[in-house]
């Protein structure tokens, strides 16, 4: 049994690196001053807290404060480290998580939506690149989405989320990076 729940939290890492890959973090520190001992560390913090968060959500006990706590630390590995791209691979790893293990919707109002130039579009808040979203922006951005959707913020996503199924389909990907 240890070695099955040792294969589960590297399969779950391997599923948090593939949101990576998507959500293009990479290409977004590349252009920041991190060194890779820095990159390193933020990644290392990332897996642990996503992993911490999904646990939370298997014994349904997560709240939203977990996950800004984890933003928050992940943030705090490198001053050149957005609020926003700290944000990013948490919040799309998580939604993924919960939808894919089918939870109830008081653990799916907890959760906050992956902002990008997708959901950001259009919300006339002042920082709109994820690289600029300061903590306050954040809270703005989800407020706003908590409103739109009855409070499930997650749910602003979905254009995205169509977006990316489309250029799967079409072989595309236009309107696939965020």
């Amino acid at each position: 049994m240890v070695k099955l729940k040792e294969m589960r939290e590297k399969e779950l890492k391997l599923f948090v690196i593939e949101f990576n890959k998507g959500a293009q973090l990479d290409r977004s520190l590349t252009k920041s001053n991190l060194t890779k001992e820095a990159k390193e560390r933020f990644r290392k913090v990332l897996l642990s807290e996503i992993i911490c968060l999904m646990d939370k959500v298997d014994n349904k006990s997560l709240k939203n404060a977990d996950i800004i706590a984890s933003i928050k630390k992940a943030k705090s590995v490198d001053r050149d480290i957005s609020f926003g791209q700290a944000q990013k691979v948490i919040n799309v790893a998580l939604k993924q998580y919960c939808f894919i293990t089918n939870q109830k919707e008081t653990i799916l109002k907890e959760l906050d939506c992956p902002l990008d130039s997708t959901t950001m579009k259009g919300c006339k808040i002042k920082n709109n690149k994820m690289v600029s979203v300061l903590e306050e922006d954040y809270a703005k951005y989800q407020k706003l989405f908590a409103e739109r959707h009855n409070g499930f913020k997650v749910l602003e996503d979905i254009k995205y989320d169509e977006n990316r199924i489309n250029g799967f389909i079409h072989g595309s990907q236009k309107g696939v990076s965020k």
